[in-house]
């Protein structure tokens, strides 16, 4: 700061200028992120999703962004559609993204996501130790049934010697073992 003037009761500046720095410093500590899910399992078949909520631990003021990868049982962009890397504007403390199971009619049984923070850039944040959530898809189609038959109908009888007899065993629908 410098002294621009001086007014009242006959006060004069120094002849030399009189000026001051003042530094502010920073005591807020680095932002760190969390990851957070609004529920740890869907019904394959759900109409709704799952939010994936990134947040961090004081604002910013830049943007932040948030790489997400993914791993665990179920495959991304078969099982459920690609999740998204989340972006929390500068000036705010969360960002989300979405995890939608997809629907198919092929019983595969009960899998599972690993939703994981990949990095952290923007803003100076760091990820809050290591982040990863896993979400369970249950699989809502019914288990496939089997169903057996013989050439020439549902029995049939062949001599010992005698010509090659056919087993056919059908599935109800298809699966993925």
């Amino acid at each position: 700061f410098d002294i621009q003037s001086v007014s009242g009761g006959s006060a004069v500046e120094n002849a030399t200028p009189q000026q001051i720095t003042i530094s502010v410093t920073e005591n807020e500590l680095a932002p760190k992120v969390g990851l957070s899910i609004s529920a740890s399992s869907i019904e394959e078949d759900a109409a709704g999703t799952i939010t994936l909520t990134a947040t961090l631990s004081v604002a910013t003021t830049a943007d932040v962004t948030i790489a997400l990868a993914t791993g665990g049982t179920s495959t991304e962009g078969t099982d459920y559609a690609n999740v998204s890397d989340i972006t929390i504007s500068a000036g705010s403390l969360t960002g989300t993204a979405t995890f939608d199971p997809t629907n198919d009619n092929t019983y595969e049984g009960d899998e599972t996501a690993i939703i994981a923070i990949d990095s952290v850039s923007g803003g100076s944040a760091t990820e809050d130790g290591t982040q990863s959530k896993t979400i369970t898809i249950n699989d809502t189609n019914d288990v496939p049934n089997v169903t057996l038959t013989v050439s020439g109908g549902s029995t049939a009888s062949v001599a010992e010697s005698g010509a090659d007899l056919t087993v056919t065993a059908t599935l109800s629908k298809a699966t993925n073992e």
